[in-house]
């Protein structure tokens, strides 16, 4: 089994043509041809004209001819075997059948995702997507509550080192505390909100920020340490002066926070439309993965069906390829038979059109 590539340039267009051939049973059509004209059709044309045969009124070839066309059709039944038309004409369908089940289902499938997708596109038109700016305002604003987290920590750390922590250290708890002051404040409205009465959200209001002023001026007398060479309380820089700055710090961030932050029912309304847009791109994935299917599944079908009929066209030209050789031979027998005929008759049959031989494959459809 062979394909043969030939290539046809036309300008800047390149066109490749693949054509079926079996090399070998052709080189074994002509050589038996060759043998038959040499050993029967010479032969038999030189023998009957010895005698004058056929006769001039015989209209029946095959009384004499049925031995050169015999060879012939023996030829077919080989090449009908060797080539099993009918195989390919019963895969032909068959692959057929297969590939329309599977390309029912892709694309039954298709039009179900993309109903869903249609739905969800549906749904996600009708869900508040405005929150999804506020939520990207905030998340510029936290870049400037990173840079208050990163003065304390410098300032923290000035204070750290002073009572003798290495540098890396002191870097690490001024960290620590910067980041507890931004999470701490970010979350401080949604603690002070905890509260079911205005008494009881006033009241966590004031423990917080009380809590707070402790904290930041025990840590203030520390850092008042850096500033008075060694003594607790200098004359310059005083505990309170570091709680008002670590207070005013933590009054930025809590009042960025409570005025941009998402409340909890926002958040849930945007990680809603987050889920839904998220099943949307889901669904428009899948529709394209089984819109490539569905073209590869196609490609293959052509392509698969073509090589099958290209084996049914190879059949048909081998049938004609016989029957041209059998007239040429059967042309041989004749024009032998009359140049040594010694009456100079013509048989009558020798003027009607050669007879055609029995073909196995004529129920072609492309």
């Amino acid at each position: 089994m062979k394909t043969q590539k030939l290539n046809k340039q036309n300008l800047d267009d390149k066109i490749t043509i693949y054509r079926y051939k079996q090399k070998e049973m052709e080189d074994f059509l002509y050589s038996s041809h060759d043998k038959i004209i040499k050993e029967t059709a010479i032969s038999l044309g030189k023998d009957l004209a010895e005698r004058n045969k056929p006769e001039e009124s015989c209209n029946k070839e095959q009384a004499y001819s049925g031995v050169i066309s015999g060879p012939y059709n023996k030829l077919m039944m080989q090449v009908k075997t060797d080539l099993q038309t009918e195989i390919e004409e019963y895969n032909i369908v068959s692959d057929n059948d297969k590939f329309d089940l599977e390309l029912k289902e892709l694309d039954k499938e298709l039009t179900f995702k993309e109903n869903s997708l249609r739905l969800k596109n549906r749904e996600l038109s009708k869900e508040d997507n405005t929150l999804l700016k506020k939520e990207k305002r905030y998340k510029k604003m936290q870049i400037g509550l990173i840079f208050i987290i990163l003065i304390d920590m410098l300032i923290s750390s000035a204070s750290m080192q002073a009572m003798g922590y290495s540098l890396v250290i002191s870097y690490l708890i001024g960290l620590g505390i910067g980041i507890g002051i931004y999470f701490f404040s970010e979350r401080l409205p949604l603690i002070i909100a905890k509260g079911r009465t205005k008494i009881e959200r006033r009241a966590i209001a004031i423990i917080s920020f009380s809590v707070l002023v402790v904290v930041f001026y025990v840590l203030g007398i520390f850092r008042t340490i850096n500033f008075s060479n060694g003594t607790a309380i200098g004359q310059g820089a005083k505990p309170i002066y570091f709680t008002c700055l670590n207070m005013f710090f933590v009054m930025v961030a809590t009042t960025v926070s409570w005025f941009n932050r998402l409340t909890p029912q926002e958040r849930k309304t945007l990680d809603q439309w987050k889920l839904k847009m998220e099943e949307v791109k889901a669904l428009q994935n899948e529709i394209g993965v089984l819109k490539t299917k569905i073209t590869q599944l196609r490609s293959t079908k052509a392509h698969s069906e073509l090589s099958r009929k290209q084996l049914l066209l190879y059949a048909r030209d081998i049938q004609e390829l016989i029957q041209r050789l059998y007239e040429e031979a059967f042309k041989v027998f004749m024009s032998t038979n009359l140049v040594h005929r010694s009456d100079g008759k013509i048989p009558k049959f020798f003027n009607d059109d050669v007879p055609k031989l029995t073909v196995f494959y004529t129920n072609l459809k492309l």
